[in-house]
């Protein structure tokens, strides 16, 4: 058997309880601050490592502010290229769906005799109304057959007044000129 005989005095016993709470609760109060200094550190490392991210951030949109004034200049001529290249397309579309008026006045003009000078050339859709002056009536006749022999002309109206002088021939010639001869950039 064991007997436990207690021989403190009350205030005694009262303040060695007193020490062992008051150790209790600093143990507990040492484990709170280690769990709060724990969590605190780990509070700093996340809040390092935001900042970091931050400032990689901030990095990064400053290269990248940097190249976008490049995107947009690049950009800009991009759009400016479309811009040109649709007006060519408009204007090479045009030229296709356009009478080749030039074509024809170069093989109108290879057509003509040296002695002859044109007052008036009107159009009428394809239809060609000339009128001038020959020096000789011989000069009309080769300009009357060098326009009949070429490809591109047919449906002459060529009045038979146009012969009765025989030095400076006025004279005035009708015809059509072939659709397939004045479309794009064919020369006649």
């Amino acid at each position: 058997m064991k007997v436990s005989l207690n021989l403190l005095p009350e205030e005694k016993k009262a303040l060695l309880r007193r020490r062992i709470l008051d150790r209790f609760l600093f143990r507990q109060s040492l484990y709170l601050l280690g769990v709060v200094g724990f969590y605190l550190a780990l509070l700093g490392g996340v809040f390092l490592i935001v900042r970091e991210n931050r400032f990689l951030v901030e990095s990064i949109e400053r290269e990248y502010s940097g190249n976008d004034a490049g995107i947009r200049e690049v950009s800009r001529y991009t759009s400016e290229f479309r811009e040109a290249n649709a007006l060519a397309a408009q204007a090479a579309r045009f030229q296709k769906t356009r009478p080749d008026w030039a074509g024809f006045l170069a093989r109108l003009e290879r057509s003509t005799p040296n002695h002859i000078s044109f007052d008036s050339i009107t159009t009428k859709e394809y239809r060609i109304f000339l009128s001038g002056v020959a020096a000789t009536r011989d000069d009309f006749l080769a300009f009357e057959s060098a326009l009949k022999s070429e490809s591109c002309f047919s449906d002459f109206e060529i009045p038979v007044s146009n012969l009765f002088s025989e030095k400076n021939v006025e004279f005035q010639v009708d015809f059509t000129v072939k659709d397939t001869c004045l479309q794009g950039s064919r020369t006649l």
